[in-house]
């Protein structure tokens, strides 16, 4: 059921927030990005902080017992990759992009005045699905759908648990809002979260098992990609189906 919870929450708060943004996006704005003027491709790269948050809800599948104390710390991310628009700027989702990255994952567990912390350090590569709503003419909120694989290359003061595997998979959810700062350059800070883990299984369960507790993975970053301008021999696109120069027409890079 923990699964299903999840996955209900996510795709609640996702359709919601395409509904309403698409409501807000009756008011014409400006393009976010005028297709015929740039690459359909390009890079961006993201810094940011990743936290285990403890989770002591039952119900979630977390653990209750007073005499355990779980805590998440801070430690960094930093991550580089492409993006790719989809052609005539698609429909629920706008573009993909696709990167690596590397992170580190660290809390601690505290038993009975025993304290044991765990430092894990992951190369991982991610994938993600990108749907944008226009909230004004430089402003705009991401829903992105993706997955990740991750291979832990080091660690100190190893854990032990369910998670702790050198290779993991996941599912996962990112949530931004975003900033056109100037004619080329975007930035977007964003959070996200697993919402299923493929690796290591636990009948759908979204956070990780570390000691005897359990800590939901966050990673806070900001992205900054840029448009690339088309060369000089370079062509805007050709459309021979009215209907693609009606979708591009519409495609405000969410609207």
């Amino acid at each position: 059921m923990t699964f299903l919870k999840s996955l209900f929450l996510v795709s609640v708060l996702f359709v919601s927030a395409i509904v309403n943004g698409q409501s807000m996006n009756k008011r014409h704005h400006r393009p976010l990005v005028e297709v015929e003027r740039w690459k359909p491709n390009g890079w961006h790269f993201a810094p940011g902080l990743t936290y285990m948050w403890p989770n002591k809800i039952k119900f979630l599948g977390g653990q209750e017992d007073p005499e355990i104390t779980p805590r998440g710390r801070l430690a960094v991310y930093l991550e580089a990759g492409r993006y790719r628009f989809f052609p005539g700027g698609g429909n629920v989702f706008n573009y993909l992009d696709y990167s690596v990255a590397y992170k580190r994952l660290s809390g601690s567990e505290e038993i009975n005045d025993n304290k044991s912390v765990f430092k894990q350090n992951y190369l991982l590569g991610n994938f993600n699905i990108n749907n944008i709503i226009q909230l004004s003419d430089k402003t705009f909120i991401q829903n992105s759908l993706g997955i990740n694989g991750d291979f832990k290359f080091g660690e100190t003061a190893p854990a032990y648990g369910a998670n702790t595997q050198r290779l993991l998979f996941s599912l996962h959810y990112k949530f931004g809002f975003g900033f056109k700062v100037s004619e080329r350059m975007f930035v977007i800070p964003a959070i996200e979260t697993p919402i299923l883990n493929a690796k290591q299984w636990e009948k759908g369960k979204s956070t990780y098992g570390l000691f005897t507790s359990r800590y939901r993975p966050l990673i806070a970053s900001v992205r900054f990609t840029w448009l690339r301008p088309l060369g000089k021999g370079a062509c805007p696109p050709v459309f021979t189906n009215p209907g693609d120069r009606n979708k591009q027409d519409q495609f405000q890079m969410g609207q």
